[in-house]
């Protein structure tokens, strides 16, 4: 699919990110002709517009677009303040677009990838049936993001990927799993599409052992499925048929999951620990409120979300605190994994806090079970050569 970004918002890694992230065709426009250019066509498609492009001929370009093709539309703009300015006509027509997501104007990679999965996801209108066709036909298929462990020669190894599921749709083409897990928990279709990824997840595990890989898998674990009280002993019965150990899989459960380190559902959680499965803690954002997570919840490693990676990089203070959050991690015996890392800069400053992982574009992109091999042979103390 197709990304059109006004150049008034400038060619910003932001946008870039998000577009490899999305796997969209990035093109910008300058003036409404080269916009009615790009929207040419029934292809769907994505338009960011910042406030400078709120005019009557970029509406008017959008509406006639609009009659021969439906796209996803991101406003970085303040729609209160536009209304009460002499643009209002044109930021009125936009507000009552179907597929319409307002951002601010200082947006980031995460607030515009948020945005654009929105749109895509209320343009693609998925059914239950599609879905349970989906699992029946095997268009859902895996693919895998390395993450390298710090030996204690100082150099970089593969001992780990994540797996991250896609779904190959027959119309729509490639779907990342934000655009339709949703709707699977909407459906009650989580439980099911767990238990795929585990087993397919397991079955690679167990391809990558007769060529000679040592790895483990880590899986995301959706919030809806923590309410399920035999979750464990489901997915113990899965490994134990495949002939493998609960300890070669880590279960990634996000933070805002356990916030509340007296909720019924951490009991399925402490459960999969007594099991043999390790625990990881998700999106980590490294604040004070974190902190009282580690004395009480069973994880085995944390991961530090990429914005408090930002943070720390630009404030002294938010260094130290993340400095003492993986002091005190390391002295509970709990490992630390830095996630969302996409340049040199970064590993650079990791080094500076004792990360023991890491995982990001630096290193590898999700790929194909073939490709791990690559990265799984690769040791260096360089991360560049690891990837």
């Amino acid at each position: 699919m197709l990304l059109v970004v006004s150049e008034s918002l400038g060619r910003s890694q932001a946008v870039i990110d998000v577009a490899r992230e999305l796997s969209l065709t990035l093109s910008y426009f300058g003036n409404v002709d080269t916009l009615d250019r790009l929207m040419g066509g029934q292809s769907r498609r994505f338009v960011v517009l910042g406030e400078k492009d709120i005019s009557n001929g970029i509406v008017d370009s959008l509406v006639r677009a609009k009659r021969h093709a439906e796209f996803g539309l991101v406003v970085c703009a303040n729609a209160s303040t536009l209304r009460a300015s002499n643009r209002a006509r044109a930021a009125k027509t936009l507000a009552a677009y179907p597929i319409v997501e307002w951002v601010p104007e200082d947006f980031d990679s995460d607030r515009l990838n948020t945005a654009l999965r929105k749109c895509r996801r209320r343009m693609l209108k998925l059914g239950k049936g599609e879905l349970e066709k989906a699992l029946l036909k095997r268009e859902l298929f895996l693919r895998y993001q390395p993450k390298v462990e710090r030996t204690n020669t100082a150099q970089w190894k593969t001992r780990e990927v994540e797996a991250l599921i896609r779904w190959k749709h027959p119309q729509n083409g490639l779907l990342g799993p934000l655009e339709f897990l949703p709707e699977a928990e909407a459906f009650d279709l989580i439980g099911p599409i767990s238990e795929f990824v585990l087993f397919e997840a397991g079955t690679q595990l167990l391809r990558w052992r007769e060529q000679g890989l040592k790895l483990n898998i880590c899986i995301n674990l959706a919030s809806s499925q923590l309410n399920n009280p035999v979750l464990a002993h489901n997915y113990q019965r899965i490994v134990k048929k495949l002939g493998l150990e609960c300890s070669n899989f880590t279960f990634e459960v996000t933070e805002q999951d356990v916030v509340n380190s007296q909720a019924p559902h951490l009991m399925v959680l402490k459960e999969m620990r007594s099991l043999g499965f390790r625990l990881s803690l998700d999106d980590f954002a490294a604040a004070m409120s974190s902190l009282g997570t580690f004395e009480q919840l069973p994880f085995d490693e944390i991961k530090i979300h990429a914005a408090a990676l930002k943070r720390a990089q630009e404030n002294p203070v938010a260094l130290k605190v993340l400095a003492a959050v993986t002091g005190l991690a390391h002295n509970l015996g709990i490992s630390v994994c830095a996630e969302g890392v996409e340049d040199q800069a970064t590993f650079e400053f990791l080094k500076t806090i004792e990360c023991d992982k890491m995982q990001g574009f630096l290193i590898s992109e999700a790929v194909m079970p073939d490709i791990i091999r690559k990265v799984y042979s690769a040791s260096s103390k360089s991360i560049v050569n690891v990837a």
